[in-house]
């Protein structure tokens, strides 16, 4: 009996064991929290709220700890926060050289919100965005040339337009199909003197008084000529074909050229020659005064003729077989062609009608 009563009694405690031991291992088994010890501890007694400062505490209790914390103020919680977030902030970055306002503006400007920006899709400023400025300038091959073509067209004759009548034009004040006593008369009052003059006969003329004087018993070639000037003279077939005047003190000259005397001895053309812009060196000096001379010249001559109907050849005309006026730098034309054409045509009607006399009696 009493054996059975002491088994019983192991027994008992056997299991009570076991079960305190499988209680334990579950927290290392499963992953389970291990049991938390509460101490109870004083809590100091809350103060009467700044409402209620006239009012006593209905009750000194303690509250717990849970309460406690529930009840406390809200401004201390944001200030609690902001000391967080202002120690947990990244100090801004503060460039060589850089004052305390451009450090302050760079941090605003980072922490600005940046706002969505509205649609221009379709918008002339959406145009505006997506155009590229050299395209303007034609960087490509193609787009050059098309370039040029444009630049091209500005300097020739524009459809349209008006161009000069260059037979009203004057060099000097020496004009197309002026007399030589008029352009003496003109090239004195403007200070030009008279360097040389040539005297010419036409060929045609000069080899028949040839056959003429060999024929009345003329012999040697000087004797030969002069007989020739002699008839030209008394037939009036010698005439002044260039004139040639010039100003010193302006380095200028001035050559005019007539026709003969079948269409009256005009001028049909003149030249101008200006020695003052080929200034030689290349100081700073030449390179000043030969600037400045090409400058007065050009501008003299847009203020004169205005601007040239062919920019590219610098040409004043209404075309064709018309009076034009040519310019480069220092020198200038001044020309009629169909003035010198028309003496041409009555020297070789003359000349046939000398052809078409009897030589032959036979």
């Amino acid at each position: 009996m009493g054996y059975r009563i002491f088994f019983g009694l192991s027994g008992v405690l056997f299991s009570a064991s076991l079960a305190l031991a499988s209680e334990d291992m579950d927290s290392l088994m499963f992953g389970a929290e291990p049991p938390v010890e509460v101490v109870e501890t004083e809590t100091p007694v809350l103060p009467p709220a700044s409402g209620n400062a006239g009012q006593k505490p209905t009750d000194n209790k303690p509250l717990p700890a849970a309460v406690a914390g529930m009840t406390q103020a809200p401004e201390q919680e944001s200030r609690v926060v902001e000391n967080i977030s202002a120690a947990e902030a990244p100090i801004p970055e503060i460039e060589k050289g850089e004052g305390l306002t451009d450090t302050l503006k760079k941090d605003q400007g980072q922490s600005a919100p940046k706002l969505p920006l509205p649609k221009v899709e379709g918008t002339w400023v959406d145009k505006l965005a997506a155009t590229n400025p050299l395209e303007l300038i034609k960087k490509s091959a193609d787009e050059s040339s098309e370039l040029e073509e444009m630049v091209k067209a500005a300097r020739q004759e524009q459809p349209g337009s008006k161009k000069s009548n260059a037979s009203v034009f004057d060099i000097s004040g020496v004009m197309l199909r002026m007399s030589l006593q008029q352009v003496d008369d003109i090239m004195k009052n403007r200070g030009f003197r008279k360097i040389m003059q040539k005297y010419q006969i036409p060929n045609f003329i000069k080899w028949r008084n040839e056959e003429y004087c060999r024929g009345t018993g003329v012999v040697g070639y000087e004797r030969t000529q002069a007989c020739v000037v002699q008839k030209a003279k008394k037939d009036n077939h010698q005439y002044v074909q260039t004139t040639k005047y010039a100003k010193f003190d302006t380095k200028e000259e001035i050559e005019v050229t007539f026709t003969s005397n079948f269409t009256e001895n005009k001028v049909y053309k003149v030249e101008y020659t200006s020695q003052a812009s080929n200034i030689t060196g290349n100081s700073q000096k030449a390179i000043y005064l030969r600037n400045i001379k090409i400058y007065d010249f050009w501008k003299k001559i847009n203020q004169k003729y205005g601007k040239p109907d062919d920019k590219e050849a610098v040409i004043w005309g209404l075309g064709g077989n018309k009076p034009y006026l040519k310019a480069k730098t220092g020198w200038l034309r001044l020309e009629d062609p169909m003035l010198r054409e028309l003496d041409y045509t009555r020297m070789s009607r003359e000349d046939q009608r000398y052809m078409n006399t009897d030589l032959y009696n036979f």
